[in-house]
Formats: structure tokens, sequence, C-alpha cells
């Protein structure tokens, strides 16, 4: 049977680690079968969400000029894009909840183009490859029906080239439906289900995934190990390192996982059945999410074997927050995690070449 990695790059990956994440690809293409999973650049999605509700041809204009510069700054003919940004100008007459799915599937689109060319690789349309069901706007990936579609990326990568998918958007009666704010994460495990990977690794500007988000709590620690209820249930509750549908089907398929920073090709965090048992801690909607053993003094909205979901007003969530890890990591997690300490993987699930790789260590290491 057949053993693949996947690869999924972030909006902040293509942007602005583009030349580190061409390297990886070709690295590990050089030793494994590999399939990659782009996101449009940051930022562009949300100027796409202003061009499908107002029609500015503002947008549209920044959209396209953004992505000429990209592929002119990384040496390819910025012609290639053509046919797409005419898309962007002059989309299909489709009922309005189409259309603004098909709008927002253009920034993936692009950033596959200017990826394929680079690597030599090929775009696999994600109409063609994912089956979905649902709404417009937050699509399900069909497991059964696309998994009859892999032979497009098995044909791919037979005639020596690799498989690049636009991330975020699938197929639903003849239109493109998008999966999702996060939803290439989503593409990314689906992608690992129907190939049957080795892995799935999800690339971005941070080592992986931490106590809590470390852009508001600059204490906030490396999860080294994450078990896949874990993962759900802070995804569920604001986690931005994976989007919740990613993480359950995670959990369902058992689909190993490492997250990793796309510069330097450091991998932090590994999702799978293991747990470091560290503290997770996410705000959103006025909703707290912990699970270390502090009562709060605010209303528990509801609670697992692990952790809580508290009702707390305003701010207070982040104030919360900073304050546990303050506590918290003067004392126990200082021991837990030390720096520079290295962590081992299972070689039975990842290949003996994963057997004495830590995650100070480059990602280019063979992959068998």
């Amino acid at each position: 049977m057949r053993k693949m990695i996947v690869l999924k790059f972030g909006g902040s990956s293509v942007k602005n680690d583009f030349h580190e994440a061409v390297s990886l690809t070709k690295s590990i293409f050089e030793e494994k079968e590999v399939a990659v999973v782009v996101s449009a650049l940051k930022g562009i999605t949300d100027m796409l969400i202003k061009y499908a509700k107002t029609f500015d041809s503002k947008y549209a204009i920044k959209i396209a000029d953004s992505y000429v510069k990209f592929a002119r700054t990384n040496g390819v003919d910025p012609n290639i894009l053509s046919p797409h940004i005419q898309e962007l100008f002059n989309p299909p007459s489709l009922p309005k909840d189409a259309l603004t799915d098909y709008i927002l599937s253009i920034g993936e689109l692009l950033s596959a183009v200017i990826f394929a060319e680079v690597v030599e690789g090929q775009v696999i349309y994600p109409w063609e490859l994912f089956s979905a069901y649902g709404k417009f706007g937050d699509g399900f990936i069909d497991l059964k029906k696309s998994k009859k579609n892999a032979k497009i990326i098995y044909e791919v990568i037979d005639s020596g080239k690799i498989p690049i998918v636009p991330g975020f958007v699938g197929g639903m009666d003849g239109y493109r439906v998008t999966l999702g704010r996060g939803g290439s994460d989503y593409s990314a495990v689906a992608l690992g289900v129907i190939l049957n990977s080795e892995l799935v690794a999800i690339m971005s500007n941070v080592e992986g995934i931490f106590t809590a988000d470390p852009k508001l709590v600059p204490s906030a620690r490396l999860i080294p190990y994450l078990s896949y209820e874990e993962a759900l249930i802070a995804a569920k509750h604001g986690m931005k390192a994976i989007q919740w549908k990613a993480a359950e089907l995670a959990k369902e398929k058992k689909i190993l996982m490492l997250f990793g920073r796309t510069n330097n090709w450091r991998m932090g965090t590994v999702i799978s059945n293991r747990t470091s048992r560290m503290p997770l801690m996410t705000y959103k909607d006025g909703l707290l999410l912990i699970n270390v053993e502090e009562e709060l003094e605010y209303r528990v909205i509801d609670e697992g074997p692990f952790w809580k979901l508290y009702d707390v007003p305003g701010n207070e969530g982040i104030r919360i927050i900073r304050e546990l890890h303050k506590a918290i990591f003067g004392n126990v997690l200082s021991m837990l995690q030390e720096p520079g300490k290295h962590i081992r993987i299972n070689r039975h699930k990842v290949g003996k070449s994963f057997e004495h790789m830590t995650f100070n260590q480059s990602f280019s290491r063979k992959f068998y």
C-alpha cells in the first residue's frame, strides 16, 4: 500500500517563507511521495470577502496586484495567473451564495498555481478532488466519494510531479463550496485520509501549538504532544492552530499530525493519542476554556473529564489566562519543558528516520 506525506502551508508561510516551503517540499519529494495543500496569501481571503460583498473593483485590483507582484518576486511569469485573475474580474452568473464561494476559492487557486510552477508540480482542482455536502461557506467533505478521486493524485505523482491542492475548497452539485475559515487544515487532513498518508504536517509561522495564543499571552509554552480530544475541544473554543473540522476528522481517523514553523523547518507539536498533560487555555466570544484544576468564580457552561468551559464577560478571559500562566509557569512548567528538550517520535508510526529526530532538528531528515 502506498504511503504519503501531506504538507499544508498556511497563508503566512506561503507569503513570507515561500522559498523555505518550496525547499521543504522538494526535500521530502526526493525521498517520499508528497502532496501539498496551500492557502491564500495572508490577508487575501479577507479582501475576497469584501469583494464578494461589494463587487468594488478596488479589491479585485489589490488582489490581482498582490499575486502578480508575488509571482514576479519568486521568479514566476505572472501571465500564468491570467485565466484565474480573469475569473476574479469576470465571474460566471451563479446563485448568490455559490458566487461568493466561487470568488473566495480564487485566492487558494492563485497560490497553488505559483507554488506548482516553482516546484514543477501540477495543480489539482479541489472541486474535482473533494466531493462536499452541506451549505455554501461551511461545506463538509464526503470521504467515501472523495476517496474515489484519489487516482487524480496518484496519476500526477506517477508522472513525476508533485500534486498541489488549493485548500479551503470542495465541489458540491457542480459548484465550488468553501469549507469554513481555516478550511485548508480540513483539506489537508481529508487528503491525508483519502491517501492513507503516514502523517499530515501543518506548517505555519509558529513552531507548533502553545498553551495559549502566544500573541496574547507572551508566557505561553510549546506543547510537545497534544491528544486528539484536547485538540478538538480547544479548536471548537477558539484555538487557531487547527480548524475544528480538521481536528475532528484527525481524531476519527487517527491521522498523525505534526505542527511546525516553515522557517527553519522547526517541528514543535504532535497530535496523536499521546498527551503532554500540559495546560491548554482558549478564550473566544466570552467563553474561557481551561484544563487546569483552579476553580474560577464564573459560571461553568460545560465540562469534561479534563476541562471546564466558563462564561467570562468582556476581556476578563485574557487576563485570567495570563494570570494562570504566570502562576503555573513559575513553578511546574519550567521543569516540564526545558529549552531545547528533545522529543522522540514513535518509530512505528512515521518511519524509522523519525526515531532520532528532535524538534530542534531539521525536518529534512529522510521519511523512511
